[in-house]
């Protein structure tokens, strides 16, 4: 009795997943091999404080997808460089690019940008108090050491560093079609985030403060890493001049990335994990005001733009499914009819 034939490209059951099997014995190797760069990752980490830089987390990202699906389907160092080096370019001109982009000429959004949050905020607090200096008024003073809902803070804080790209990483091995919708969900938020950095650079409450606009702003996000032993400060003051931009503050791209990430997936979960998924990013705008870093304005454009993103890539992909093009004119009303006359 003959073995059967292979199916041919593009027969059913021809996916490249389902005929190509796994290496064996890769298993455990693999899972050992993973715990193994997890624990270095943390010592690394612990040394030099949690990585900024995007092209670096990507790095550390990468690696552990290489490990993880090497000897599987769809996996390996080909598939990780052609579906991720794509996103770390385009983050790292995103990165470059909003570092001169308060180098244009644009004006400064300073005084305007402190009345349109006393316009937005208004209704919510007494007279002309702006959130930042209003909430540090009642938590501060920020000396000593940080307090425990400090820590918090810091961590929602320096999330936007890590989960967008873990979230890729988990999607790239479950499902490649929703981890490309993602993907591109992730930079729509961030390409409309740098036009406006460009065409409206925006001084953040603590340059404000400086400034003598508002009332005492302290920069005080990661003091909640201080009981870690992380020393964060020189890691973000090292960061600024290279790839940062201090008057990249409209909008705030921590609170789109956040949100962003929340509206997608919540498409694809149950109702009653919403709430839970709301949190995220209602903690990071929290985190945001307190911390000095952005107004409440720049949060809620930045949401703006994250919930435009996820509807403009949800019907592209809507375009795209099969059954979805236009019914063509006559297929309506059954088969379609022939043009040339019966005979």
């Amino acid at each position: 009795m003959t073995e059967p034939s292979p199916p041919a490209p593009g027969e059913a059951g021809s996916d490249p997943a389902a005929v190509v099997p796994a290496r064996p014995g890769l298993g455990r190797w693999r899972l050992a091999a993973l715990a193994v760069y997890l624990v270095v990752v943390a010592v690394v980490w612990k040394r030099t404080g949690v990585p900024l830089e995007r092209l670096q987390v990507l790095g550390w990202v990468g690696g552990a997808l290489l490990i993880a699906t090497t000897g599987r389907p769809r996996g390996g160092f080909v598939a990780v460089v052609r579906d991720w080096v794509p996103i770390a370019a385009v983050l790292s001109v995103y990165d470059l690019s909003r570092g001169m982009a308060d180098g244009l000429g644009m004006p400064v959004l300073r005084s305007s940008l402190v009345r349109a949050e006393q316009v937005v905020t208004g209704p919510f607090l007494p007279g002309d108090a702006v959130p930042t200096v209003w909430a540090q008024d009642r938590l501060g003073p920020f000396t000593g050491p940080a307090r425990w809902w400090e820590v918090p803070i810091s961590l929602v804080y320096l999330s936007h560093f890590v989960v967008p790209f873990a979230v890729l990483g988990v999607l790239w091995v479950r499902d490649r079609p929703v981890f490309r919708s993602y993907r591109d969900s992730l930079l729509v938020v961030t390409g409309l985030g740098l036009a406006t950095y460009v065409l409206l650079p925006a001084a953040p409450p603590w340059m404000a403060s400086r400034d003598g606009l508002i009332g005492p702003v302290r920069r005080v996000v990661l003091r909640g890493m201080d009981p870690f032993g992380l020393d964060l400060g020189t890691t973000l003051v090292t960061y600024g001049p290279r790839y940062g931009n201090a008057v990249a503050a409209l909008p705030s791209l921590h609170a789109g990335w956040s949100t962003m990430s929340v509206l997608f997936l919540a498409r694809r979960m149950r109702r009653r994990w919403w709430p839970l998924l709301a949190l995220y990013p209602l903690t990071m705008g929290v985190a945001l005001v307190v911390s000095g870093e952005h107004y409440v304005v720049d949060i809620v454009l930045g949401a703006v733009y994250a919930a435009v993103a996820v509807l403009v890539v949800a019907r592209r992909d809507a375009r795209r499914q099969p059954g979805s093009e236009p019914v063509p004119p006559g297929a309506a009303g059954g088969p379609p009819q022939s043009s040339v006359p019966a005979r």
